[in-house]
């Protein structure tokens, strides 16, 4: 799959997007050294592409399926008959809201944009704590005219946002090991009565610890004991959302509407790069890995503040794309299996830790995909 950012003009200005530089528009002689290099093509960066007045002309130069992202905002009648799909980013139909997150948004307008495509469209939404209550009225109106939905949990840039997340990055596995994945009230002064009978030599609260750390190991986790203590109410939310979500799976197969859902917790042991297989091309022509290596910028995760460096494998401009490709081929081996980087949110250090704040980790990779959400299921991709 190749992704193709083809401008950085957008019409919104929506509280979690990381978009920050001028409006340009790829290079034609940049798409002409893409096409027929891959089968499946995504239309869409940081930037809506309908604001590229050539798009309909770069879509039927590829020789491939095309995928497009919209704000839905724009006319998608023409370009919707040289593309395979077309998602329409629409995170509530409450105007409020889109008023409050997506500034410049209007649902009236996309589900009059969305009407026009018919059957090759699909709504793609973020979820926070915010809309959560909402999303059955999403499905409600997927189901009337025929789409689909796919829901990605918010990647926070900031800790504003972070705030209303509803997931909790590590393993949901080393939760229940702990106890505390059950419902059952968190015992937040564990760790300190482990500590006392630490002190002692003794003690049914160490040896507990030590039953969770053993059984840990042996089945490939690590066990962030401390965040999962402080963190009783993202836990909880976190449970929430999922019943919620599998309650919405049921009333959307019931009126024929196919809901993709993230997950709620990470998984160390059951990550997958969605992106391998894949490069990104910016708008500038310069290539990367994927979205989220594509620019420095800063995330919150694991309840901190990190810096991500631009990891750039080539430039159109100069290069060809299989030159790109093979320069790319050391870091694909890499997220072809995800154990190759470890899961941040099990390690008891990911608080300070001072790979991470060198955009490394701990196995010396850099860049790293050991805070990736795309990787456990938390965020998903459009495709």
């Amino acid at each position: 799959m190749i992704q193709i950012e083809v401008t950085t003009a957008c019409d919104l200005n929506c509280s979690y997007c990381f978009r920050n530089e001028k409006a340009i528009d790829v290079a034609e002689e940049v798409v002409e050294k893409l096409v027929g290099c891959d089968r499946e093509y995504v239309l869409y960066g940081y930037g809506e592409p309908l604001r590229n007045r050539s798009l309909k002309k770069i879509a039927e130069k590829l020789e491939g399926r095309v995928v497009l992202s919209t704000n839905g905002l724009n006319d998608a009648g023409e370009i919707a008959e040289v593309v395979d799909r077309i998602g329409f980013s629409l995170d509530s139909t409450n105007e409020d809201y889109l008023k409050k997150v997506r500034k410049g948004s209007d649902a009236g307008k996309i589900i009059e944009n969305l009407k026009k495509v018919g059957e090759k469209a699909f709504i793609e939404s973020v979820i926070t704590s915010e809309n959560l209550k909402n999303l059955k009225d999403l499905v409600e109106l997927a189901a009337n005219y025929g789409v689909d939905v796919k829901l990605t949990n918010v990647v926070a840039p900031n800790k504003h946002i972070y705030d209303k997340t509803i997931y909790f990055e590590p393993s949901k596995r080393v939760i229940d090991l702990a106890g505390f994945g059950s419902g059952s009230e968190i015992d937040k002064d564990f760790i300190v009565k482990v500590i006392h009978d630490y002190s002692r030599g003794e003690g049914e609260f160490l040896e507990r610890y030590k039953e969770i750390l053993r059984e840990a190991k042996k089945e490939g986790y690590l066990v962030n004991l401390s965040y999962i203590l402080e963190s009783s109410q993202r836990i909880y939310n976190a449970m929430k959302a999922g019943e919620k979500l599998e309650e919405l799976k049921e009333f959307a197969n019931e009126v024929g509407v196919e809901l993709e859902a993230p997950e709620f917790f990470g998984n160390a042991v059951e990550r997958e790069c969605p992106y391998k297989g894949s490069i990104f091309v910016r708008v500038d022509g310069k290539v990367s890995s994927c979205m989220i290596f594509s620019r420095a910028h800063t995330v919150f995760v694991n309840n901190h503040e990190r810096r991500i460096n631009a990891f750039i494998v080539g430039d159109l401009n100069f290069q060809e794309y299989d030159d790109i490709v093979s320069a790319l081929s050391s870091f694909e081996r890499k997220r072809r299996d995800m154990g190759t980087f470890p899961w941040c949110a099990d390690c008891p250090h990911v608080s300070g830790c001072w790979y991470l704040e060198h955009n490394q980790d701990c196995y010396i990779n850099n860049p790293s995909c050991g805070e990736c959400l795309y990787s456990a299921g938390i965020a998903k991709c459009i495709f």
